[in-house]
């Protein structure tokens, strides 16, 4: 009202002046009017703006606690509320818009400040006021805010408290973005809608339902869909039914918190009414108050695949059938002298009388022990000489089955090679032999197996020996030749008979077995003359000897000087007695020997060189 008789005046005294500068010459009724009207038309202006300010501005409880933070927050143009302990006291106008509370302006101030905090916040809340009153004059944190359309976001705080007071002020960030950043957010989206949409893979969405509620356009292919459906169908609707109920029942311990990622394979039925195998990837998505809303997964057409899985299953299946009906044993096994199987088939059921897990890995007994003793020696250095020469072997020998029948089998395989050329093992098959094949191979053994001592016959022993001075020629590795004559046993002949005499042979033949290897080789070249070809030098392949790590480092260096040493150890390996139904024999030896020198000297040449030195010329047995 005061302002409204200070306008009237004002206004009237500038009419008596001004007025009869203008050359009007009203009586005082009319001036009073004018000046009447005017001051009323600038009152109602004046009421309406105080007014319209009275409505919009937020409402204040006086406090004389801590003026300069009440004013701070009035200023603000980020949203903020000042508190007086839990007692909200103060709200600006950015907050009141950016939650909502617009309209309940003067029913919000005055009340707790924990009304507006989701409960699972209170705490957050309790701990941010603690710490402020504690001292800190600045602490952060996060709070669940109720937003007056009923909902709650998460959003950002942080505390200020002014020292001595009771009054905190808690500021939000600025709800809103420039320009430039809501652009760039609006070309994100862009972006990530359009990879969505063409993305090749196909890519869909479910809710809390179970309800397919978005697919992107190679979900639809792979469909087989025309045009879009816009009534939301159960996801499992889109699968067969005996894979849908296992499917919802996943997809549901996905949504529940159960699985944190859930991977499956599933039939998909397509809208022409076709199956097609897809592989389905699902992860949990959430809303902004963290709960689970649904999720989002992948599928990946696996149709091909599993058609080649289930043509490669039916291939094993008839191979497993055609190993199983044939009357043959199929091996693949390690280049050892026991003979470790890593793999037989069920016909070694029927050719030796053991299931095939007691011949894998030795788990029951090694294949070398169904070998009859006679020809284990054979069939070592027979497979040795192909493998070395990379060609397959095809030999017929002897085993001996459960029930300790004699059976003649023919052995037929090859080396297995790694990509680096590396022996990786032996594959091949076994099969019993008939009657005439045994004569025919007892005949093919006598001219590479002598069958008395167990060794190499002459005419194995010379190929092996050209083929040891062929690789010496290209890789200058040594090679030593010994000639052992035995030509004492003719006394023992002569006293006890012929057939003593042999059996002290066949014991030497077999000591000088220890000395074969892959690469070494003895054999009987004469009635009384042996022959040893060392080409490994190594400690394995030296194992015979006294002191073979010794010997062999010794050889690394100079092969040609560890000869002496080598004849001093066959000499002790043939020379210790024989002992013979009670009889002890001691036979003395000659030894001659040579080498062929990284290739050098023809092998023949060596051969008769050191048949000469043991002095198998001097008895003119040639």
């Amino acid at each position: 009202m005061s302002v409204y008789l200070f306008a009237t005046v004002l206004l009237a005294a500038v009419a008596a002046l001004v007025i009869p500068r203008l050359g009007y010459s009203p009586d005082n009724n009319d001036l009073l009017y004018v000046s009447i009207g005017l001051a009323g038309c600038l009152a109602a202006f004046l009421l309406s703006m105080a007014y319209g300010a009275r409505r919009t501005a937020p409402r204040v409880v006086r406090t004389t606690e801590s003026p300069e933070l009440g004013a701070f927050a009035a200023n603000l143009s980020t949203p903020a509320v000042l508190l007086d302990n839990d007692a909200l006291v103060f709200v600006n106008s950015a907050f009141l818009k950016h939650a909502r509370w617009e309209s309940y302006a003067d029913e919000i101030v005055g009340m707790p400040f924990s009304n507006l905090v989701h409960p699972q916040s209170l705490l957050d809340l309790t701990a941010l006021l603690t710490q402020s009153r504690d001292g800190e004059e600045r602490t952060s944190g996060s709070l669940r805010i109720a937003y007056g359309d009923g909902s709650f976001r998460l959003h950002p705080v942080t505390a200020l408290r002014a020292r001595g007071s009771r009054m905190t002020l808690l500021q939000f960030p600025a709800p809103h973005t420039s320009a430039d950043a809501q652009r760039s957010e609006l070309q994100l989206l862009q972006h990530c809608k359009d990879a969505v949409l063409q993305l090749p893979q196909p890519l869909f969405r479910v809710d809390r339902e179970l309800r397919l509620i978005f697919s992107n356009p190679a979900w639809r292919s792979l469909m087989r869909a025309v045009g879009s459906d816009a009534e939301l169908k159960p996801f499992s609707s889109f699968f067969h039914p005996e894979d849908a109920e296992t499917l919802n029942a996943r997809v549901k311990a996905l949504l529940d918190g159960s699985l944190s990622e859930l991977v499956t394979e599933a039939r998909l039925i397509r809208a022409d009414n076709t199956t097609a195998h897809v592989e389905l990837r699902l992860h949990a998505v959430t809303d902004d108050e963290g709960v689970l809303d649904g999720a989002v997964g992948l599928a990946t057409d696996i149709s091909n695949r599993r058609r080649n899985e289930e043509a490669l299953r039916a291939s094993r299946r008839s191979l497993r059938t055609l190993l199983s009906n044939l009357r043959a044993m199929i091996y693949r096994g390690q280049n050892n002298r026991d003979w470790s199987m890593e793999f037989v088939s069920e016909g070694c059921f029927d050719l030796t009388g053991y299931e095939a897990f007691e011949l894998i890995d030795e788990s029951r007994l090694a294949f070398r022990s169904l070998i009859h003793p006679d020809d284990r020696e054979f069939v070592w250095n027979e497979v040795q000489a192909r493998v070395v020469a990379r060609e397959p072997y095809e030999l017929t020998y002897r085993i001996v089955d459960r029930s300790g029948q004699t059976k003649w089998v023919w052995d037929q395989g090859c080396g297995v090679y790694s990509a680096r050329d590396e022996l990786m093992g032996l594959e091949g098959f076994i099969v019993e032999v008939a009657r005439r094949q045994m004569v025919e191979e007892n005949a093919r053994r006598r001219l590479t197996f002598e069958h008395s001592t167990g060794l190499a016959s002459a005419s194995m022993f010379v190929g092996r020996m050209e083929f040891a001075a062929a690789i010496s020629a290209r890789t200058a590795l040594p090679c030593a030749i010994f000639a052992i004559n035995v030509g004492e046993l003719e006394h023992v002949a002569a006293r006890f008979g012929q057939d003593y005499a042999d059996r002290v042979m066949i014991d030497l033949g077999r000591r000088l077995e220890a000395t074969q290897g892959q690469l070494n080789c003895a054999a009987l070249l004469d009635p009384h003359v042996f022959v040893v070809m060392v080409v490994d030098f190594s400690t394995d392949a030296l194992a015979w000897c006294g002191d073979a790590q010794a010997l062999a480092q010794r050889a690394a260096a100079n092969p040609d000087a560890v000869l002496d040493e080598l004849q001093d150890e066959l000499r002790g390996l043939l020379e210790a007695p024989v002992r013979i139904e009670g009889h002890e024999f001691s036979v003395p030896t000659r030894i001659g020997c040579a080498s062929i020198g990284h290739g050098k000297g023809d092998p023949k040449n060596v051969l008769d060189h050191v048949l000469a030195a043991s002095g198998w010329e001097a008895t003119g047995e040639a």
